[in-house]
């Protein structure tokens, strides 16, 4: 059962991780962190929320006074405690990377970094969630309990928990663009409040209205609603990156880059799918070396960004002069973005 859910669940999971990677052309987040986040998802905090909700039925158990098992016990559940506890969970790994970036990793930049990041964490909790799901409905109604869990859950609902906690990714997102800290919790505690809100009304529908044809229409219309403004949000926070890209590299054509090697790396044609890839075809110096004095450059951008902000930090004074000795260097090798 285990390697059967497995196999129809992981393939979908990762084809919505490419799709939310490829969005981020602009700066595109390290590998190694995004996977990092996926398997925050999918064990840390699911395994997690499984106790937290197991310790949150029992005490609804007792406050309402029945046992169990009780359909209304478990609706309840579903509808006030999962979104609560799993909302937490998956968010504290939004949390811990606001530390480490904050005093290490500064890759935390802004709202589009905190929604993909959140997005990863809630696709690495759907599959495990989901393969649990499909474990216990094929231990009860065998195969066919496992291909109508995967169609309801994966294929229909499999954007639900990215969504959901996409929500906390840009509170905190926003969040770290304020150096008050009060605005700081403000902003990161009002996403967790969207995602549980989002969440508890998902769960609502699925537990309470499920049950007839126009509640499971509502469910879906609903659920569908949510992945388009997720999509949405995320391709507006996107062009917003490419405005940083665009302010803060104008005043370092002629320095650093040429006019040509500016258009192509602020280009708003780089959301188009495989369209950088193209247009970095015979390049000066070769494709590889062209995309990384890109990647430089767009992360010097965002670096200005943060000092334009007022951010007064050593190891951003030393990694901005890093970026431009390897830009500088670069361009001295003769490499060049794009065909010239």
């Amino acid at each position: 059962m285990l390697l059967i859910a497995l196999a129809l669940v992981l393939p979908v999971v990762l084809f919505y991780f490419l799709v939310l990677k490829a969005a981020d052309r602009y700066e595109p987040e390290p590998l190694w962190l995004l996977i990092s986040m996926f398997l925050w998802g999918a064990v840390v905090a699911t395994m997690t929320a499984i106790v937290g909700n197991v310790v949150g039925e029992t005490a609804l158990s007792a406050a309402l006074g029945v046992k169990n098992g009780d359909p209304f016990l478990e609706a309840s559940t579903a509808s006030f405690v999962a979104p609560f506890v799993e909302e937490s969970t998956k968010g504290s790994g939004l949390l811990v990377l606001w530390l480490l970036s904050a005093v290490w990793l500064k890759e935390l930049d802004g709202p589009l970094d905190g929604v993909i990041y959140g997005g990863i964490i809630g696709l690495g909790f759907t599959l495990t969630e989901d393969v649990i799901y499909m474990m216990r409905a094929g231990s009860q109604t065998g195969l066919a309990g496992i291909g109508m869990t995967f169609f309801l859950r994966t294929i229909l609902s499999g954007l639900g928990h990215a969504a959901f906690t996409a929500a906390t990714g840009l509170g905190i997102g926003i969040a770290v663009m304020y150096r008050n800290t009060a605005l700081k919790f403000l902003f990161a505690f009002g996403g967790w409040l969207v995602a549980v809100s989002l969440h508890s009304l998902h769960n609502l529908l699925c537990t309470f209205l499920l049950g007839n044809g126009v509640g499971f229409l509502v469910k879906i219309l609903v659920f569908w609603t949510f992945d388009f403004l997720y999509f949405a949000l995320v391709m507006l926070l996107a062009l917003r990156d490419r405005r940083i890209v665009l302010a803060q590299l104008r005043a370092e054509v002629g320095r650093l880059l040429g006019p040509k090697e500016y258009e192509r790396t602020a280009s708003g044609w780089m959301l188009v799918p495989f369209y950088n890839f193209l247009s970095l075809d015979r390049s000066f110096g070769g494709r590889k070396a062209a995309r990384q004095k890109q990647l430089d450059l767009i992360e010097l951008a965002f670096v200005k960004q943060r000092q334009t902000q007022g951010e007064q930090d050593r190891a951003l004074d030393n990694k901005e002069k890093l970026l431009r000795r390897r830009i500088a260097g670069a361009t001295s090798r003769g490499v060049h973005i794009g065909a010239q």
